[in-house]
């Protein structure tokens, strides 16, 4: 009597982990952000770096983060979506003054490899290049 229940759903493991695993055919958009689908809920998924993958429809906080005008330093919660800091990169900073800076943020947060803060950096000239 019950073993064809129509009205019976199971949850997929991307719903209790918010952990996306890509499945089939990549493609990328005009932005360079890996557009492809969930492999366990089938939903459109979306990566800039390729490692982590977020839903399609959310907010993308590397594109918000692209729209502002300075370069900056942003410290991200990769497991909890969310931005804890940033910091302004002086203007016609070099590399030297970029890689001490950085270093210096990821001591005053703790960010380790492969962990779940991480630190990006967001390069006014690279956004220019991408609006013309």
């Amino acid at each position: 009597m019950f073993t064809k229940r129509s009205d019976a759903y199971s949850l997929t493991p991307c719903w209790f982990t918010r952990v996306h695993e890509p499945d089939g055919f990549r493609e990328r958009d005009d932005d360079g952000t890996l557009v492809c689908t969930c492999r366990h809920c089938r939903k459109r998924i979306r990566s800039r770096e390729g490692k982590t993958w977020n839903l399609a429809d959310g907010l993308d906080l590397d594109a918000l983060a692209a729209s502002c005008i300075s370069s900056h330093f942003s410290v991200i919660d990769v497991e909890e979506g969310m931005v804890l800091a940033r910091y302004k990169v002086p203007p016609n900073s070099d590399e030297l003054v970029i890689a001490d800076m950085w270093a210096t943020i990821a001591r005053k947060h703790g960010v380790e490899a492969g962990g779940d803060v991480e630190i990006r950096l967001v390069r006014h000239e690279d956004v220019l290049q991408k609006r013309h």
